[in-house]
């Protein structure tokens, strides 16, 4: 190759990799779409294969959230296109994890698509779901604390504290008086306290780590969440899903603070069909989001009554992120859990 022709031809791969790598993630997130509905599933496939890297960096843990749900499924889509079976389903099968209730049609899906998201969702049944499973391979990042500093008492810890407890927490003024409190505190606690290791308060303490790991934002560490506390107390649930709320539910629950009315006016986002995932990612969070965790009789604590009970975590800007939903049931449920785990020293 003649050098003027080698550089112009280095000079358009270095143009096309500068260009991809300026792509914001809606429109990569678009043309991985595109592609997909084109046929061209190779290059669909690693579009979005470079979609979950890109949002797999420090600070964009909310695009992450967002995206992993549907890059997961056109993963699953892209594969079985391709032939490969095996790994198409057990993407799918990781999609119905996040969206249990999701179901997709042909068209715009190949019937052979259809028909292995079928199979899926049958092995699904039988399964974890995605956050049990993740949250068994977890591993507490090295460095990871949860300091006994004034915010202590922010976390969910604070469902194990008495008001007594709270109100002596509250007069310390050195971290040494909250860190000698806190040692005692979990001391009480111990379950074995013939042997070295505190199972509960470790237990305890890894649910907040995975919490910071899954469930921060921009703004606000994991272990602050309302998220955290449920897991915390409760763990994963039976399964999860997402779904957008309307503006008028979300008017209602600003002036009500209540969600007794959100089952009529929510519209599913789990189905891939249906006009698909827009493409701004903060489409959704504007319009307003709600994460549903479902807990089954076998995920309670044995002393509990119920059958099922569902968490609902609404999020919307100038509303909150994933914001708990004051229903009776779920807040028995935690209060239950949380004594529970008080006077057994132990966790659910």
């Amino acid at each position: 190759m003649k050098p003027s022709r080698f550089c112009s031809v280095l000079l358009l791969l270095v143009a096309g990799s500068v260009f991809a790598a300026d792509l914001s993630l809606p429109d990569l997130f678009k043309r991985a779409k595109e592609k997909f509905a084109a046929g061209d599933y190779k290059s669909s496939l690693a579009d979005f294969d470079q979609l979950d890297t890109l949002t797999n960096k420090p600070g964009l843990e909310n695009d992450r959230a967002k995206l992993l749900p549907v890059v997961t499924f056109y993963r699953g889509a892209n594969l079985a296109a391709l032939g490969q079976k095996n790994e198409a389903k057990n993407a799918f099968v990781t999609y119905l994890g996040f969206m249990p209730t999701a179901a997709i049609a042909s068209p715009p899906f190949p019937k052979a698509t259809v028909d292995l998201f079928e199979q899926a969702r049958k092995e699904a049944r039988g399964r974890t779901t995605t956050m049990s499973s993740t949250y068994l391979a977890f591993a507490v990042p090295s460095g990871w604390t949860l300091p006994a500093d004034e915010h202590w008492v922010e976390t969910p810890v604070r469902y194990l504290l008495t008001p007594a407890q709270k109100k002596e927490y509250a007069t310390f003024t050195t971290n040494a008086e909250r860190a000698s409190f806190v040692d005692a505190f979990w001391k009480q606690l111990d379950p074995t306290p013939a042997t070295d290791a505190n199972e509960f308060r470790n237990e305890f303490e890894r649910r907040i780590a995975y919490a910071d790991s899954s469930f921060g934002t921009d703004k606000v560490q994991g272990r602050y969440t309302d998220r955290a506390a449920v897991f915390a107390f409760l763990g994963a649930p039976t399964f999860a899903s997402m779904a957008n709320v309307s503006s008028d539910t979300m008017s209602d629950l600003r002036s009500n603070d209540s969600n007794s009315e959100i089952r009529g006016n929510m519209r599913n986002t789990a189905l891939p069909t249906g006009g698909g995932v827009k493409n701004s990612l903060d489409q959704a969070y504007q319009t307003g989001t709600r994460e549903s965790w479902t807990y089954r009789q076998d995920r309670l604590p044995k002393d509990v009554v119920y059958q099922e009970v569902r968490f609902d975590f609404l999020s919307k800007q100038g509303y909150g992120s994933g914001v708990l939903q004051k229903d009776p049931q779920p807040m028995q449920l935690l209060g239950q859990a949380a004594d529970l785990a008080r006077a057994n020293h132990r966790l659910n």
